[in-house]
């Protein structure tokens, strides 16, 4: 499949998938950076490099492209480019608000053309995640009613950084609304429910008071399932640095570690009769073979038909989560989602 990457900010994480996967042929990439523009294809040995890029989604062998800009322009360019025919992969978060995210998921329907977000952990973080999955899948713990998530940073930029991340307008936030969406995509899909009925939310710029952006923010969200999902995240704080999920169910109980190196990343509890149990797989073997990236993931989808797993509803019911925790904090009260 013929891919392009607009934005070559985390668009160069794309390039290095779409590179490592056979089915792929990156034919251009667009970026206002001249510079970054010329480095990237010399690296990549990309022949078509474009400052505009309405001039890349004008190429018509060109299938698909990943967009990666700044978030306010996710909306825009996102419906531009289905609209132009080509399948979409956007980089997290899919939109600033649920209005712009319906937006993008309306013109996929409208298009029918394929859209994904980019919320990869799940690919990232294989194989752990994916046998904890399947356990789940499996029943082994049970019902899953409870997933804690947190992504706990001392320091994101030195005081005084300027950058679109930490202009509101821009960003759309930051303590939840960057790492938010990988955290809350991961714990809905363990707890196997996309659907949030009820968010409790507070946020504050304790830190970071040079900007106009969220430092600190926790989520509370009652899942249409019965489950409870707790997001906590910070963007400058004075705590142990950390990214990870604690999930409970009625069986069993799990805890995964993201900053962890394979084989110590995933730690399972349990009960063996009266016995408490703590078990850490080492060399798993999962029933199938997970995609290496989401890319790889999109392409497939994309090449049988089919709609990739972080699809626009997803995307959309991870955005209600965290613009239900920004109004709950302004209002004081919960936000139901309908």
């Amino acid at each position: 499949m013929k891919v392009g990457v607009i934005g070559l900010g985390m668009g160069r994480a794309h390039l290095q998938a779409y590179r490592a996967f056979d089915q792929a042929e990156i034919v251009g990439i667009a970026d206002l950076d001249e510079a970054r523009l010329k480095s990237s294809a010399a690296e990549y040995g990309i022949g078509r490099i474009f400052t505009d890029y309405h001039d890349l989604l004008a190429l018509p062998e060109l299938e698909a492209v990943s967009v990666c800009l700044p978030n306010h322009l996710h909306a825009p360019v996102v419906i531009e480019a289905l609209q132009a025919g080509k399948n979409v992969l956007v980089e997290k978060p899919m939109a600033r608000t649920p209005a712009e995210a319906r937006s993008m998921k309306e013109a996929a329907e409208a298009t029918g053309r394929t859209l994904g977000v980019s919320m990869n952990y799940r690919w990232i973080v294989g194989p752990d995640s994916w046998y904890l999955k399947h356990l789940i899948d499996a029943g082994r713990l049970g019902e899953i009613y409870y997933v804690r998530a947190y992504t706990l940073r001392r320091r994101t930029f030195p005081r005084g950084h300027k950058t679109w991340f930490t202009q509101k307008a821009v960003s759309g936030g930051a303590a939840l609304m960057d790492m938010g969406p990988h955290l809350l995509d991961l714990a809905m899909w363990l707890a196997g429910d996309y659907v949030p009925r009820q968010v409790s939310g507070v946020t504050r710029t304790a830190l970071m008071t040079d900007t106009d952006v969220d430092d600190f923010g926790v989520v509370l969200v009652r899942m249409q399932g019965g489950a409870t999902i707790y997001l906590e995240s910070t963007w400058a704080s004075f705590t142990k640095p950390g990214v990870g999920l604690v999930v409970m169910g009625t069986q069993g109980g799990a805890m995964l570690d993201l900053n962890a190196a394979q084989g110590k990343r995933l730690t399972l509890l349990g009960a063996d009769g009266d016995t408490l149990t703590e078990v850490t797989p080492v060399d798993i073997q999962l029933p199938y073979t997970p995609e290496a990236s989401i890319q790889e993931h999109f392409i497939r989808r994309v090449s049988a038909g089919q709609q990739p797993e972080t699809t626009p509803a997803r995307g959309l019911a991870v955005v209600q989560v965290i613009d239900g925790a920004y109004r709950s904090s302004e209002s004081g009260r919960d936000v139901v989602i309908e």
